[in-house]
């Protein structure tokens, strides 16, 4: 307990210096403030070692806000798996910005410091500002009005806290597991948490935040909603709350899936496919709730396994694939495929890092999303079976949104390395595209073998990370099974090995290999795509219409309509005009924690908050 609590303390002094340093970061070198932000998100990942490895908890209050409302935070094995992968990819993608020269320190450094606050949250204010710090620095800004759909989320969220809260209580995780609410309000807060973590997925980040969104944003919005539906209303939980959350990450699923294998722009597309990995986390988290709310715990606990894994997939592949393809734009001066090609000969170790997270993200073996699937469609068969047909419809759905989103990332992935990285040239600009940094690359080289090793072998590190977490959340943790090469659930039911479908597709590549070597005819001094013939002087890059558009095989869907004006601008004319695009970031920010502090101050003097 005593270690628990030193480690708590120290993750809060590393929140804060992280937030001092986003905000002195205007004052502050670029390549200083990020090597700063790398330097404590490491140290704040060697801090969640302890409380994961010994299964320990601790609590700390810290004296500020309105009386009866202070900060309240926690630290138990789950907010620890889920600190320790999101401070790992921030130290990464904090290194790597710095190693770019990009100022980009206040915003990861206030992105990180969110993520740490929301983690560690046991009570509704901490998690409303940890929240809005976390979003706020990552997702449209306020210039344009998809902005304010960001303050949605945290208020969504400390919406449902206050739903869970038992009356005459203030907004805090201890009240409100010992003294649960009913059914109704439990239920009401459940799908409020689902619309927040929906909406957070959905929405689309700032170009360049890709990475911030998927090794940290994405993972702490899914540990936020196991939190309020799993955690603080287990004694309440329905089975068709993760009815619900099947159909909403499913619908996620194959829309981000479908939007990556029809978008245009290279970085949209693997973020679109890392949204489809948060999808999917949502459909694990409401397999697990169907199972709980049928008390079978082996399947709860393979449900949450699956989720945890596509965590893991999120933190390490997403990272190192987003920030792969920003990188390839920065050098290709484009974001556009149809602008890209040919960039394994002139930037091999990016192309090889962005091959590897696309294979992780997608559904091909041996990598680490294909092992999460599985574990997934382990998680889903092991589901409650009944007689009524109408109770087995989601279950079936569900399989079925799995495995179009499967196919439909699985061909964007093809199309991504196929165009960018294997196509040819089809511009200057991309044909001398330089290599990054050798720091650089280093990084990109770690999280891809990172993501290669957790590909090859699942099960021991599902085992090592999330074992505790699961046992804290479900009682047990005997879902996987296995040596350490193989992953199953049961001893009775077949298994799938990674590094055994790895040596196999190894042995089929270097016997292809072999063969076309053995039948190799005279080189031609051309390219392949031109029959070994030198190109026109007038089309050095092949003729414009035999060439991919980088478009896609799939129609691109259109945006949702926003809501319709309830009043004509002619109706106040006479007032002063007031717009997102009006409003200063920063003062909107102040008005927006302004607001909620007068209506904390009036719940404490109405003597809410006891």
């Amino acid at each position: 307990m005593a270690v628990s609590a030193l480690t708590l303390l120290l993750l809060t002094l590393d929140m804060v210096t992280l937030l001092v340093v986003g905000t002195m970061a205007v004052v502050l070198p670029a390549a200083a403030g990020l090597f700063l932000t790398a330097g404590l998100s490491a140290f704040g990942a060697l801090l969640c070692l302890p409380p994961l490895l010994l299964q320990s908890s601790a609590g700390l209050i810290i004296p500020a806000g309105p009386p009866g409302l202070h900060l309240h935070l926690a630290l138990g094995p789950m907010p620890a798996f889920f600190l320790l992968l999101i401070l790992l990819g921030g130290a990464a993608i904090a290194a790597f910005q710095a190693t770019a020269r990009t100022r980009a320190a206040p915003k990861t450094a206030v992105c990180l410091s969110g993520t740490i606050l929301s983690l560690l949250a046991a009570d509704g204010v901490t998690l409303l500002l940890g929240s809005a710090l976390m979003c706020g620095a990552v997702f449209p800004d306020w210039n344009r009005r998809r902005g304010l759909a960001v303050l949605l989320v945290p208020l969504l969220l400390f919406g449902a806290v206050c739903l869970l809260t038992p009356a005459g209580f203030a907004p805090r995780f201890d009240a409100i597991r010992a003294a649960p609410v009913g059914v109704d309000r439990a239920s009401i807060a459940a799908v409020m948490s689902t619309a927040a973590i929906a909406g957070l997925i959905c929405l689309r980040p700032q170009r360049g935040n890709h990475a911030l969104a998927a090794g940290a944003v994405l993972p702490a919005g899914i540990a936020i909603l196991i939190r309020l539906t799993a955690d603080l209303s287990g004694q309440t939980v329905q089975a068709w709350w993760g009815v619900v959350l099947l159909a909403a990450g499913g619908g996620i699923a194959v829309l981000q899936a479908w939007r990556a294998a029809a978008d245009a722009g290279i970085d949209d597309a693997v973020g679109n496919l890392v949204r489809r990995q948060a999808g999917l986390m949502m459909m694990g988290a409401g397999l697990a709730l169907i199972a709980h709310a049928a008390d079978l715990v082996q399947a709860q606990s393979v449900a949450l396994q699956a989720t945890m894994m596509l965590a893991v997939d999120s933190v390490l592949a997403g990272t190192v694939a987003t920030l792969a393809a920003e990188a390839m734009a920065a050098s290709a001066g484009t974001v556009r495929l149809s602008r890209l090609g040919g960039l394994i000969h002139t930037m091999p170790w990016t192309s090889a890092a962005l091959a590897a997270g696309l294979i992780a993200l997608s559904a091909l073996p041996p990598g680490l999303g294909f092992a999460a699937l599985w574990l997934l469609f382990q998680a889903l068969l092991s589901a409650p079976r009944t007689a009524a047909l109408p109770d087995q419809v989601p279950l079936a759905l569900a399989a079925l949104a799995i495995a179009l989103s499967a196919a439909a990332a699985t061909s964007a992935a093809v199309r991504i390395a196929g165009i960018a990285v294997l196509g040819r040239p089809r511009t200057p600009a991309g044909a001398g595209a330089p290599e990054l940094a050798r720091s650089a690359r280093t990084i990109l080289s770690a999280l891809a073998a990172l993501a290669v090793i957790a590909g090859l072998f699942p099960g021991p590190v599902i085992r090592a990370l999330a074992a505790p977490a699961v046992r804290g959340l479900s009682g047990s943790s005997a879902g996987i099974r296995g040596g350490l090469t193989m992953l199953s659930t049961s001893a009775a039911s077949p298994g799938y090995a990674a590094l055994s479908v790895a040596a196999l597709l190894a042995f089929a590549t270097g016997c292809v290999i072999l063969v076309l070597r053995w039948r190799r005819r005279e080189g031609k001094a051309g390219s392949v795509w031109f029959g070994g013939m030198k190109p026109p002087v007038n089309l050095p890059f092949g003729e414009p219409m035999a060439q991919s558009a980088g478009a896609g095989f799939l129609p691109g869907l259109p945006d949702l309509p926003g809501p319709p004006r309830l009043l004509h601008r002619r109706h106040y004319r006479g007032f002063p005009r007031l717009s997102p695009g009006t409003i200063p970031a920063a003062a909107a920010l102040w008005l927006v924690f302004a607001a909620f502090a007068i209506l904390l101050l009036a719940v404490s003097v109405t003597g809410a908050g006891a």
